[in-house]
């Protein structure tokens, strides 16, 4: 058991590390480079900082025909990232932070459409109105209508994403386009193989605690390839770049969800989302996690467009709120 512990938390830093080295070199490219720095740090970096939760993801449902672990990684992945922001929003409760963050608002707004999409179709077949099974295609392969329509969900916040000004102060970087392509992509690497090792790890632990998939997923899985981003808005807070703090969290969190649809669809065995209604355990904890994380969203979007207070005491309430949430849902599901 200590062997297995080991291997999780020696792996989770790898993963940890690499990505951080990744996001270096992007922001690196977004100093170098005429691009927008919004556009970047929304689509690009997030990108990076979610490739452990895609990587896995793809792992545990087609190497390994565990969906849950796919499901636990991507939505527990999407509360504890909401859970960062509200932990490092009472760290540096001074700065006030939602009251000076200019931008998230839309995508914040989608992150919610997407969490509805997937919840009520699964509420609903839980109830017996509805078979979970209508919403499939076959084509040649079978998938998820949702799935599609998360994709395009997707690529309506990258566009909501690039018309969003960033704050960002343009920089100077040294490095050469050449090396900043070299690194990123010999981290991006190390990023792959240590996330692939970290899923079957997770799996190990599962069984020997006795744990369901899902909840292994949401925690081994969503709490490891979360970390990334813990230590990106830390220091983004530390430096004052809110806009990029709050972006990388909501960019990370709108790329999670397309994850599941993208593994549907390559899935070319099975509609992921049918695993949802015949393994009833599943369909307890996912939907759980669902419903908590639509409630931080609608409460982090209440923090986004409520009227400005100065009051400390009145200003903390959404970030303590999100954090009850989470230990909430660990109470409930052990």
């Amino acid at each position: 058991m200590l062997l297995i512990f080991l291997e999780y938390f020696v792996l989770a830093f790898i993963v940890i590390f690499a990505t951080s080295k990744a996001s270096y070199y992007v922001d690196e490219l977004d100093k170098k480079s005429n691009i927008s720095g919004a556009l970047i740090g929304g689509l690009l970096l997030a990108t990076i900082t979610s490739m452990p939760e895609f990587i896995t993801s793809i792992t545990s449902t087609v190497f390994l025909n565990k969906p849950g672990l796919a499901f636990g990684n991507v939505f527990g992945s999407n509360i504890f990232n909401i859970v960062i922001l509200a932990v490092a929003d009472l760290l540096f409760v001074k700065h006030l932070f939602f009251n000076k963050v200019k931008t998230g608002k839309k995508t914040s707004g989608l992150i919610i459409i997407m969490y509805v999409m997937f919840l009520l179709p699964l509420l609903l077949s839980k109830l017996g109105s509805l078979d979970y099974d209508s919403f499939g295609v076959t084509i040649g392969i079978s998938f998820n209508l949702i799935s599609l329509a998360i994709i395009v969900i997707y690529f309506l916040s990258v566009k909501s994403m690039s018309e969003e000004e960033s704050t960002n102060e343009e920089g100077f970087s040294l490095l050469s386009y050449r090396k900043i392509a070299v690194m990123f992509s010999f981290w991006a690497v190390i990023v792959i193989v240590s996330s692939f090792f970290v899923t079957t790890v997770a799996d190990n632990l599962a069984m020997e605690l006795n744990m369901s998939s899902s909840f292994a997923g949401a925690i081994f899985l969503g709490v490891a390839t979360s970390l990334p981003e813990l230590t990106a808005v830390i220091t983004l807070m530390r430096l004052r770049n809110y806009d990029a703090a709050l972006g990388s969290i909501v960019g990370s969190n709108v790329f999670n969800m397309t994850i599941i649809s993208v593994v549907d669809i390559i899935n070319f065995n099975d509609n992921l989302f049918g695993e949802l209604v015949t393994d009833l355990a599943l369909r307890e904890n996912i939907s759980l996690l669902l419903i908590l994380g639509l409630i931080n969203s609608i409460i982090l979007m209440y923090a986004l467009i409520r009227k400005q207070t100065k009051s400390i005491y009145t200003y903390i309430i959404p970030s303590v709120l999100i954090i009850v949430s989470y230990f909430i849902y660990i109470g409930l599901s052990l």
